[in-house]
This record gives C-alpha cells, structure tokens and sequence, in this order.
C-alpha cells in the first residue's frame, strides 16, 4: 500500500520545488505532455548501501506526488536503481527492500581472499529484486525518463545509458551503473562493451542533467553538503591497476571530481536545489550489512525530504518515517494527523 501525503505548500517559493508543485497540481502536466517549457531533472547519488538514504528521499517525493513532476531521472551507481524504481513509481517499494539484501550473500569481504566478488550483483538482481517483483514497465511507461550514468571500461569514456527497450534493460543499464571495478568482478556487457560505475566521472550527474538540456535539477545526495572525499588508498589503487589498468586514472581524479561538484553544489547554482542530510548525521558505511543502521538510513532520507518539502509542519509526517518497517505493510500505517 502506497503512502500518501497533502500536498508540499511550504515549498511554493522555491524555483525547483515549488515548480514541482505547480506541476502536481495542474492535472493536465504529466511526464511527455507538460503546459510549461521546462526541463526538471532528478539527480539520484550512488553510495552503495548509503543508497539508502536516497531511497527515503525518493520514498517521500513519490508520496508527496511529486515524481509525476519530474521530466527526467539520472542515477548513478545505487542511485541509478533508486532512480529507476522511483521513474516507474515503485520508490517505496525500493525503500523498503534493502532489508532483503543487507546480508553476507550480498556482501562478504572475505570472499577476495577465494579469489571472488566481494560484493555479488548476481544475488541483488537476479535473486532479491526478482523475487521482490518486477519493475514495473507500465509505470516506467508514464513516469519520467530513466537514463543511467556508467563508464566504458574499455574507453574510460562517460556513457549516458538512456532509450530503453523494456523494464529488463532498463535493469540492465542500472547494472552496468552498479559494476565497481574489482569488487563485483568482471564488468558485464551493455550494449556492446563493458561497463562501469559512473561514480568513477561523474558520481553527481547533475552536470550530465544541464548538459542535456535541463533547467531545473533536483540532487539528492548521500551525503551531507560539506562532505568531501579522500584519495583512494593504494590498495585500491594497486588492484585496479592489475585488472584494469586503463582505468587507474580514473580512480586516482574521481575524488578530485567529486569534490569540485560536491563544492560547487555547496555555494548554490542558479536553478539547481540539493538535498542533503544534516551536517554529523550517522550514515550507513558504503559496504555495511548493518540492517539497522540501513534503514535508520532510509528513514534519515525520509525525514530529510519531509523537511525540505513540509518545513516546520514536517512533523506531523514523521512518524510514518520513523516507524518504517520492513516490507511493503510498513507503508499501511497512514499519516499521522
């Protein structure tokens, strides 16, 4: 059962989030048939199982009936797959599995000492997401456009994964978005050549968004604004030089890439509205199979957007938020009033 909440009147001064809510309003703007010439574009950041609070914030933009709003999704790494799952209008469904995979049979570092995956894709769509029930290729059909942000592997080159055939590929794509060089394996084909994590060029593809004609963008991040990553160890450095060499560049400027995005977002661009968690907010580790902090990041992500969206009056929505559980019953709890 779906969540539902009033509409998000706090925000009609905003130029992004109150153009979503004159959008929801107006019957007549849906996704492909818009009264208006804009282009708004959710920016999804990936960060493994941090994911998580992205999910919330995607959990609650669907509830709020603001994802019909939307033009265009772009997600990268795990956000590409909460991207998708909110194109297609399945958010809480996304937000309330990772329950499901927050196991050894997902994640297991002790796998590279036999030599295999730390992190196996294979059980994440082929069993969890499978079994969880399929993308929905109906919902993708009426929702806004899904693209996903990847790398060639062979090139080192940014691909933008977008002209989908079916919900199947569009999984695809969120796969080959997913693929971290050395710690999922050999990278799996898409469209002809091996792919990887977009995170590596471009982890905020918000640039990718205005490149491609958006005018206004909405960023969920991961991670608070003031966060800024470090230099990949050299561990990591040296495994990927051994399998994929071509890509150790790569790995050593992405941190430098972040931080240039992650900075500029901090000081504010015209039209382009981050969401962030607070400042010492306790996040989920990237590679953690902690079930309860992976859903207290889930509901981090929940309050963040409800926040963002309801202002002071926020809090008459957080216990939905707060209460989340597992499975798609938790989301049969109303709100509170």
């Amino acid at each position: 059962m779906r969540l539902s909440l009033p509409p998000a009147t706090a925000v009609a001064d905003d130029p992004v989030l109150g153009l979503l809510l004159a959008r929801a309003a107006a019957a007549q703007s849906r996704p492909r048939r818009r009264t208006d010439p804009h282009v708004v574009s959710l920016v999804v950041e990936g960060g493994g199982m941090r994911g998580a609070v992205c999910a919330g914030m995607c959990l609650v933009l669907e509830a709020a009936g603001l994802m019909a709003a939307v033009d265009r999704v772009y997600g990268c790494s795990s956000g590409a797959l909460s991207g998708c799952f909110a194109a297609a209008g399945q958010a809480s469904r996304w937000a309330t599995s990772f329950e499901d995979f927050a196991c050894r049979a997902f994640i297991d570092p002790s796998r590279a000492l036999r030599g295999r995956p730390v992190i196996d894709l294979d059980y994440l769509f082929d069993e969890v997401i499978a079994r969880r029930g399929p993308l929905s290729q109906a919902g993708l059909a009426r929702g806004p456009e899904f693209r996903a942000v990847a790398v060639s592997a062979s090139r080192a080159e940014l691909r933008v994964l977008r002209d989908f055939a079916s919900a199947t590929d569009v999984l695809d794509a969120a796969r080959a978005s997913c693929s971290i060089p050395v710690l999922t394996g050999t990278p799996r084909t898409y469209r002809g050549e091996p792919t990887v994590d977009g995170g590596l060029l471009e982890p905020i593809p918000y640039r990718t968004a205005l490149r491609e004609g958006a005018t206004h963008v909405l960023v969920l991040r991961s991670r608070d604004a003031g966060f800024r990553a470090p230099r990949p160890g050299r561990v990591v450095e040296r495994g990927l030089a051994r399998a994929h060499p071509e890509l150790l560049p790569l790995l050593r400027g992405c941190s430098e890439l972040y931080n240039r995005d992650a900075a500029a977002l901090e000081r504010g661009l015209p039209l382009v509205r981050q969401i962030t968690v607070r400042p010492g907010s306790r996040l989920v580790a990237r590679f953690s199979i902690d079930r309860g902090r992976i859903l207290d990041s889930v509901r981090l992500g929940a309050d963040t957007m409800a926040c963002a969206l309801y202002g002071d009056s926020a809090t008459r929505f957080r216990r939905p938020f707060a209460d989340l559980l597992p499975g798609d019953a938790a989301l049969a709890h109303g709100v509170a009033a």
